[in-house]
Parts: C-alpha cells; structure tokens; sequence
C-alpha cells in the first residue's frame, strides 16, 4: 500500500494500522527535491526511513526549476510562472543553481541528471516528468552516475537556505476526524 501526500503523523498512524493487519506501507509520494527539500528539515523524510517507507519524489526537478531551462528573466509561463518568480528572486536560489552548476561540470552531466541523482542519493524514488524522447534519454542518463559525500554536502547545503515556494499546501492540514498532522511536506 502507497500513500500521497501524507506528513509524518499520518504515516506514522496508517503503517501503525497496517502493520496491525499484517500489511507493510511501502511508499509515501510526496513532493522532494532540491528546490523543496523540506521533508529533510521537517521530520518526514526520518519518519518514513525510520519505518521503511519509500519517498517517490513527484516534481524532482523543482517544476522544471532545476532543469536549466527558466530563469528570473524568463520564467515558465502559467501558474508556474509565480512560483518561478518566487524561487529565482531569492539570493538562496542562485547558490542552488551554483552547486548544482559544479557538480553538473564535474560530472559532465545535465542539472536535470543532478536534481534526479540528489534524490536517488537520499533513497527517494525520483518520478520525473518527460515530453519528449531528448528528455526520456537524459533522465535515463542519470543513473550513469551517482552524486558523491561532497556533491551532496554541496547540494544539501545550498537547498537547505530556500524558503518554501507556497505558504499553504493545497490540503487539509489535520484530519477532520482524529486531528492529526496529515500534511506537512
């Protein structure tokens, strides 16, 4: 059994009641990646290691942040185009694009491949969406190689100074019902 988008008490609830009926939680899809890495800093991530839950990464690329494709003076068009606008106008941001620039050269890749290898290293399972066959090829490409202990530290620390892109998530907060914690990622 998978779940989506559940914070840390819910999935500490729902294993608890599937484990009681003899059926392990496997995976939590939850949004991750370097441009919202916040289920590192907020205790999700721990909870579902500790209890051997699965992280499938949906938007490893940040929206297409990551993807070297948009900037400040040209954002995505749409309604990722605030978000856009939010992210590249902090200083933070510049420094993400910085280390993953670095590590990008330094292993002859593109930033897609490192945004898609952060999470692979973290042991989420990155679900990255592809519109054409170029894409396809260079998501596949990535797992050529993997980031390294100094990559990591370099990405992890540039990630950690972001601010979250939105202020509220698109759902409830606390279950109606037993008023726990569901959403926190």
């Amino acid at each position: 059994v998978g779940v989506s988008n559940y914070g840390s008490d819910a999935v500490r609830a729902v294993s608890k009641t599937l484990s009681a009926r003899g059926i392990p939680l496997l995976s939590n899809q939850i949004q991750y990646s370097l441009a919202y890495p916040f289920a590192n800093s907020n205790g999700l991530k721990k909870t579902c290691d500790d209890l051997g839950v699965k992280i499938l990464a949906y938007s490893p690329l940040g929206l297409g942040l990551l993807s070297g494709k948009y900037s400040l003076a040209n954002p995505p068009k749409g309604p990722r185009k605030k978000l856009a606008e939010s992210f590249f106008s902090q200083p933070a941001s510049a420094e993400l694009l910085a280390a993953i620039a670095a590590v990008q050269k330094k292993h002859d890749a593109s930033p897609t491949q490192v945004a898609i290898n952060w999470c692979r290293a973290k042991g989420a399972v990155p679900i990255p969406g592809c519109r054409t066959l170029k894409q396809v090829t260079q998501n596949y490409a990535s797992l050529d190689w993997s980031c390294d202990a100094s990559d990591m530290a370099a990405l992890d620390a540039a990630a950690a100074k972001l601010a979250p892109l939105v202020e509220k998530a698109g759902f409830p907060e606390k279950d109606i019902n037993t008023g726990l914690k569901m959403f926190d990622s």
